[in-house]
C-alpha cells in the first residue's frame, strides 16, 4: 500500500469497533501515520474519559508537516470550508501524493478537487471484503459494532455483504 493519511472519524470507528488490527492489515502497515491535528482530535474524548483512543495512539505515527505544506494548508484553511486538521491533512496527501481516508463528504469534495486521491469508509469495508480478511459474517459483526458504537448507520451495509452471483 502506498503512503496514506487517515482521518479521526475512520480511526475512531475502526477503533471503537475493535477493527484497528483489520484495517492495519489492509493497509499493510504496522503504525497508522497521524498528522498533529488528529492527535489533538484524539486527546479531547481521551480528556473526557473514552479509551478508544488509547488504542489508535498506541499503533499511530506523528507525521509532521514541512515547511512546503504549510502554504497548501494556509489556502485550504481560508477557504473557510475545512476544519484545520482536514486541511492539514490534505495539504500533506496533496505535496506527497498519499491517500486521503475519510468520512467527510466536504472533505473528500476539497481533496479531490485538489487532485488527491481519497478513499471512504465504504472503499475500505469492500477492500476488506475483497481481500478476504474477513468471511461474510465476521464483516457484517464488524459492521454491525461500527453502527452500534458510533451510533450511525451505514447506508450501504445490506449492498456491501450481498453475496455475489457466481458467473
Amino acid at each position: 500500500m502506498s503512503d496514506f493519511l487517515i482521518d479521526t472519524d475512520i480511526l475512531s470507528i475502526f477503533a471503537k469497533a475493535n477493527g484497528l488490527s483489520i484495517l492495519c492489515r489492509l493497509l499493510e502497515c504496522e503504525e497508522l501515520p497521524i498528522t498533529p491535528g488528529v492527535l489533538d482530535e484524539l486527546l479531547v474524548p481521551l480528556e473526557y474519559g473514552y479509551d478508544f483512543p488509547r488504542d489508535i495512539l498506541s499503533r499511530a505515527r506523528i507525521v509532521a508537516v514541512t515547511p512546503e505544506e504549510i502554504g497548501g494548508y494556509e489556502h485550504l484553511k481560508l477557504q473557510g470550508r475545512l476544519s484545520t486538521t482536514d486541511a492539514e491533512i490534505i495539504a500533506i496527501c496533496k505535496q506527497r501524493g498519499w491517500l486521503y481516508v475519510t468520512m467527510d463528504k466536504v472533505a473528500l469534495r476539497a481533496a479531490e478537487a485538489a487532485g488527491v486521491d481519497t478513499a471512504d469508509l465504504r472503499v475500505l469495508l469492500e477492500g476488506i471484503k475483497r481481500a478476504r480478511l474477513l468471511d461474510r459474517e465476521q464483516l457484517r459483526a464488524l459492521i454491525e459494532r461500527m453502527e452500534r458504537e458510533d451510533r450511525t448507520r451505514l447506508p450501504y451495509k445490506e449492498a456491501l455483504l450481498a453475496v455475489e452471483e457466481e458467473k
